[in-house]
């Protein structure tokens, strides 16, 4: 038993070695599948893979390389649009932009018939002047009664020598738009300028009256002028119509600058515009200006019978002012001017006309204050055996002003002036203006914002020297808005 027992299991073990043996043979079979399997299975095609990957780079290159012409064209059209408007815009501004002036609308009254002159009937007042018909000897003056910055009286009465009568008001009172003011700026170049300033003036007519050949309303070309610098800042030269170099009330004419509704009495000898050429000379820091001009005529203003724009004479008038401004907390300015040439409308260069004044203009603080004077004579021409100045006009003149403004606060300037003229004007048998007066001006001036001035004031006109009183005193207003 014990034998056989003990040799069961040794046979065991010899069938334990065979199955081993024949799962070693199955797994070798097996891997040796496998093997076969994995050499018999396709393989990936390398060469195909990298030929589509660089065709599908090339496709996004081409791609993007047409999308960035396509941003470039896009942005070459963008900068040719651009700079269409640019030029566009460039051509527009200086049109757009230097385009200003302003409406100035008001409200006026005049005691009597709106005129500031009255006829010598009897030769009571000047007997003198007994050759001329008395309703010719004028007393007075008819540019007395102005009630806006363009000097226009309310009415010219029976006024012979300014016989311009726009507003022709009687003494009424009455709305009006003074003008519609327009001024052009251009630049040429970096020293040559381009000005221009011009009122559209709307007035009555009746147009019934046979009498009447257009509207009333007209145009006022006040100037048009080029100026070249040529060391800028110190000396310029300008040819064309151009304000006046006498005086200073020029510089302040225009409604919005001026600070009274009005003008002065000797506004008429200063705020003209002649025709010609000027130079203007700046030394010491701009503390010294002399002006200089040759002109067709004088400086008088054109409503005023001593202008013409074209010449009939060969001399023509030379206008100087040299001026001088101190340095100090308060500006100070004094000048003097004058001017001399041949007499405006005769055509003979012996009949000369000269004129010379004084200025001042102190602002120190919240004070402006202005004053002028000024003399000048019209030879005239007197014809042998005639009344005097029969063949030409003569014209003898005198007179001043002073104005003072006092800035309350930043809208509020009240303001007074005070007036004189003493003059002679006459023409032979046609007529003869004796004028000697003095007026008194209270105002005031409102500046509500940048662009919008509202003037008022009242006017007490005083004759002198024998001339009886004209109720001829003058409220007016001014309501100027600026564009």
């Amino acid at each position: 038993m014990t034998g056989e027992t003990a040799r069961g299991p040794a046979r065991v073990r010899r069938g334990s070695k065979s199955a081993a043996r024949g799962v070693g043979c199955i797994a070798l079979l097996m891997a040796t599948g496998r093997v076969a399997t994995a050499q018999s299975a396709p393989q990936p095609d390398i060469t195909n893979a990298n030929a589509n990957a660089n065709a599908s780079i090339e496709d996004r290159l081409r791609e993007l390389e047409r999308q960035n012409r396509k941003l470039r064209d896009d942005l070459t059209r963008l900068q040719q649009d651009h700079e269409f408007t640019k030029t566009r815009v460039d051509q527009a501004m200086p049109v757009i932009g230097k385009v200003t002036g302003y409406v100035d609308f008001g409200f006026f009254y005049v005691q009597g018939d709106g005129s500031g002159i009255r006829p010598d009937l009897d030769h009571s007042h000047f007997p003198e002047y007994g050759g001329v018909p008395g309703t010719w000897v004028l007393m007075g003056d008819p540019l007395s009664t102005a009630v806006n910055a363009r000097g226009e009286p309310a009415d010219t009465g029976q006024s012979r020598a300014v016989v311009f009568n726009p507003i022709h008001n009687h003494g009424k009172p009455s709305f009006i738009l003074n003008a519609l003011n327009v001024a052009l700026f251009a630049g040429v170049g970096d020293d040559l300028t381009v000005n221009g300033l011009f009122d559209l003036v709307p007035r009555n007519r009746d147009v019934s009256d046979p009498g009447g050949v257009a509207l009333g309303d007209f145009l006022d070309v006040k100037l048009a002028y080029a100026e070249y610098a040529i060391v800028p800042g110190i000396l310029s030269i300008t040819a064309g119509k151009f304000d006046s170099v006498i005086g200073r009330e020029y510089r302040s004419q225009e409604s919005p600058d001026r600070l009274s509704v009005t003008p002065s009495l000797i506004c008429r000898y200063t705020c003209g515009h002649p025709l010609g050429v000027k130079a203007r000379l700046r030394a010491f820091d701009e503390t010294l200006v002399l002006n200089t001009a040759v002109t067709n005529g004088s400086s008088f203003v054109e409503m005023f019978p001593f202008y013409d724009e074209i010449d009939v004479n060969a001399f023509k008038t030379v206008s100087s002012r040299l001026s001088y401004r101190f340095r100090g907390a308060a500006h100070l300015e004094v000048g003097a001017s004058g001017s001399y040439g041949a007499q405006d409308f005769q055509t003979s260069d012996d009949v000369k006309q000269w004129h010379y004044g004084f200025d001042a203009h102190f602002d120190w603080h919240d004070i402006d204050f202005s004053a002028e004077f000024v003399q000048g004579h019209a030879l005239g021409k007197t014809e042998v055996g005639q009344l005097p100045c029969n063949a030409a006009p003569c014209l003898t003149y005198k007179g001043a002003y002073a104005q003072v403004g006092y800035r309350t606060n930043n809208w509020l300037i009240p303001y007074v002036r005070w007036d004189w003229r003493d003059a002679i004007h006459e023409k032979g048998s046609d007529f003869v203006y004796v004028s000697d007066l003095t007026r008194v001006t209270l105002g005031t001036r409102l500046e509500l914002g940048t662009n919008v001035i509202v003037k008022a004031e009242y006017t007490f006109n005083q004759e002198l020297g024998g001339i009886p009183q004209i109720k001829n005193d003058v409220l007016t207003s001014a309501f100027v808005v600026k564009y």
